[in-house]
């Protein structure tokens, strides 16, 4: 498999995040969520290193319809720059930006879908889910459930940097 090969998800496996039918497993899922075609395979096996046979799972993946190649990433310049987590400095950018409407809930919610949105795009499940939360308990719970991806895809730092900034604007 070429590592330079970016995979995106098929409207299937958009539908499968947002309303799981086929019963994969927590890696298989936390996989499907960051195929957005900007990750290499190589990126990928950098970030996600709980998936052992990482291009089997991407042909099983392939074979059911969820992901398709979308394409090359763009040649790194160096092992460094290949290691450099592109995520990360993408969370680091949103976390700058906030918003103050004088309602903390609002701010967070805003601030949380906004980072979320940054990392993984608009059409994320779980940006959709942040943006619908009603209530405080709502908006945690789903913070907790980005958190645990970032963890996987990011570093556990930035996920409890993202967790705390979210906490932190319910607090101001």
């Amino acid at each position: 498999m070429n590592p330079a090969l970016c995979y995106v998800r098929t409207p299937l496996g958009r539908e499968e995040l947002r309303q799981p039918k086929l019963g994969l497993k927590p890696r298989c899922r936390q996989l499907l969520f960051v195929l957005d075609g900007t990750l290499s395979v190589a990126q990928i096996g950098e970030t996600m290193r709980g998936i052992t046979d990482l291009e089997g799972t991407l042909q099983d993946m392939l074979q059911l319809g969820l992901i398709c190649p979308s394409g090359e990433a763009p040649a790194q310049t160096s092992v460094a720059a290949a290691s450099h987590d592109d995520l990360a400095d993408k969370l680091d950018h949103a976390m700058h930006h906030s918003t103050d409407s004088g309602n903390r809930f609002e701010d967070a919610k805003h601030h949380a879908v906004d980072m979320m949105t940054a990392l993984f795009g608009a059409k994320s499940s779980h940006v959709d889910k942040l943006a619908q939360a009603n209530t405080q308990g709502e908006l945690l719970a789903e913070v907790a459930k980005c958190k645990k991806i970032l963890g996987a895809v990011a570093s556990s730092s930035k996920a409890q940097h993202f967790e705390q900034s979210v906490l932190a604007a319910l607090q101001k």
